[in-house]
């Protein structure tokens, strides 16, 4: 999934780093608002956070190196103090946290509930459309933002294009629903930055396979809850 998402970035002429320069500009790391003198790549797979003797302290995976300091979530734009902000981190993700208005990016929307869901899934992906289908019948209560990417190859990235260039997203979320996106009218002109975004987006998240949901409190699942209602309401 991440490779297909790379993959379609490529296509739309965008590289890792333009990534990193367009996400650090938006969290106001841009060059000039901090002197970067040097970087060098530690050989750290993963880091996890260990609490001894009333310090947080930060351990790579092999036990080779021992961080200590203020860890700072950049998505957030705040400090991560305590073992509970590290757990919340490590498991969660808080889109109004962010500041991400997800109507921006490819996104299709289902139901008009107070409790916001998100779920990345992909033209061609059926267990996407069931979980559609179940979104239907929740939407008094939540709310649901499909975000569209190409999980499943080129074709996928040419069929999410055309729900991002729709003339118009209720004839787009009907054709998606209907798999008839081939035939949807789209704009004379379309400008697909945010759709780029919405590719982004994807790869920061570290989506790697699609659904990939997201829960009104920051829970995920990679995968279809088989239960969506129970799973909503933090029952499984």
């Amino acid at each position: 999934m991440r490779k297909q998402i790379l993959n379609a970035i490529a296509i739309a002429g965008l590289s890792l780093s333009t990534i990193t320069g367009a996400h650090a500009v938006e969290l106001d790391l841009a060059p000039g608002k901090n002197k970067l003198d040097a970087i060098v790549e530690l050989p750290i797979k993963k880091v996890r956070a260990v609490e001894a003797n009333g310090e947080i302290l930060f351990l790579s995976e092999n036990g080779r190196f021992v961080l200590r300091g203020q860890l700072y979530d950049v998505w957030y734009k705040d400090t991560v103090d305590t073992m509970k902000e590290m757990e919340d981190t490590a498991t969660r993700i808080h889109f109004d946290r962010m500041g991400a208005d997800l109507d921006d990016y490819n996104t299709l929307s289902i139901g008009n509930g107070e409790k916001q869901v998100v779920a990345f899934v992909d033209p061609q992906c059926p267990v996407c459309h069931k979980l559609m289908k179940d979104a239907e019948k929740l939407g008094d209560d939540y709310t649901f933002k499909f975000v569209v990417v190409p999980a499943l190859g080129e074709k996928s990235n040419e069929l999410a294009r055309k729900v991002f260039c729709a003339k118009d997203r209720e004839d787009a979320l009907e054709a998606y629903m209907s798999q008839d996106l081939e035939t949807l009218p789209q704009k004379t002109s379309c400008d697909t930055a945010q759709y780029d975004m919405t590719l982004m987006m994807a790869t920061l998240l570290d989506v790697q396979g699609v659904p990939f949901v997201v829960a009104p409190d920051g829970r995920m699942s990679k995968g279809r809850p088989s239960e969506l209602e129970d799973w909503l309401e933090g029952k499984q």
